[in-house]
């Protein structure tokens, strides 16, 4: 129960790996607020082995739990999710954005044609709302000059794809990484630490589904050395060490979370 007395609030967290950033920062013991703009979202992907809402969930789990609906890409909207939850709780400690993903057509997401409306609702997604979300806790980790920030980034991030697509969400993912060493140089005197990951091919009942079903061996066709899809909870672990006293001296770093298939 390291985190116990701790509340953290996680944005895109209805299912997923947000959900299994919930589940395991429930059973470190802290209070969760989770976000996302529909909390019951899981029912439309069909994701086998959830039957109930993660605060439902979470609450069954013995943690106090709220959620709030909202695009946390919209400053007006990220603004408002913090000072419901601050209202709740009397504060945020822990920032996990984990909401992103790509818009529009994925074979209409190359640099030189993306729609400027997929482009921006793509930067809306993953870069904004961690941007507007990580101002909007930032003064109440100032005032107990303490907080921990996680933000999420993909491989996409770090290599471009094959061929140039997905280039708006690599766009994305890799402002965010430098926006995580930016803010961890600011709010580094406040015992703030701001970090972030870079998962790569992780395996969701979505996932699985529609695409790693479709391959004969993922892993070995990703090159992943160690042979294996990632699941949720292998990236909800890397946040436990982020969010612990684990990670009490790390900040303004950014891990990939691949197995090995990212190779510099």
């Amino acid at each position: 129960m390291k985190l116990q007395g701790k509340v953290a609030l996680i944005t895109g967290a209805a299912r997923g790996i947000g959900r299994a950033h919930a589940h395991r920062l429930a059973r470190l013991g802290a209070d969760l607020v989770i976000n996302d703009i529909n909390l019951e979202s899981f029912k439309e992907f069909d994701d086998d082995d959830q039957k109930e809402n993660v605060v439902d969930e979470v609450r069954k789990m013995g943690i106090d739990a709220v959620g709030i609906e909202c695009h946390a890409g919209k400053k007006d909207q990220a603004d408002d999710l913090v000072k419901k939850a601050v209202a709740r709780f009397g504060k945020v400690d822990i920032l996990i954005n984990n909401a992103g993903g790509l818009a529009g057509d994925m074979n209409q997401s190359f640099a030189a044609s993306v729609s400027e409306e997929d482009l921006q609702s793509t930067l809306d997604r993953n870069l904004m709302s961690a941007i507007f979300c990580s101002q909007a806790v930032s003064e109440s980790m100032k005032k107990n000059n303490w907080g921990r920030i996680v933000n999420t980034a993909s491989q996409a991030g770090l290599q471009a794809q094959k061929n140039g697509i997905y280039a708006s969400y690599g766009v994305a993912k890799a402002g965010i990484i430098h926006y995580t060493r930016y803010l961890a140089q600011e709010l580094g005197r406040y015992n703030i630490t701001v970090n972030c990951m870079a998962p790569a091919y992780i395996s969701t009942p979505r996932l699985d589904k529609n695409v790693y079903s479709k391959m004969k061996d993922p892993a070995r066709q990703y090159g992943i050395p160690l042979g294996r899809l990632a699941t949720p909870d292998d990236v909800a672990k890397v946040v436990e060490f982020f969010v612990t006293d684990l990670g009490d001296y790390i900040t303004g770093q950014c891990l990939s979370v691949c197995g090995g298939a990212l190779k510099f």
